[in-house]
């Protein structure tokens, strides 16, 4: 990723994604306390999800940040 894009995404991506409900951290904590796993394998799993979410959400910023400044260029018709 783009070093100024990746800096754009975590001083300004990370702050409005952690103020958001988008994501089911509730519900993906209650299905995985309700599995039968020791409490490492849950922490673990959870932490894989975040990680997972996070990189998704940064290919969603950067792809819509592109978007969004090539369709403001003049060169696009």
């Amino acid at each position: 990723m783009n070093a100024t894009i990746e800096k754009l995404f975590d001083t300004y991506g990370t702050s409005v994604l952690e103020n958001t409900d988008d994501f089911p951290n509730q519900a993906i904590k209650d299905i995985l306390y309700s599995l039968p796993i020791g409490d490492d394998a849950r922490l673990d799993l959870l932490d894989q999800i975040d990680h997972a979410y996070l990189e998704w959400s940064t290919n969603a910023f950067a792809a819509g940040l592109h978007l969004g400044l090539t369709l403001l260029s003049e060169g696009v018709r």
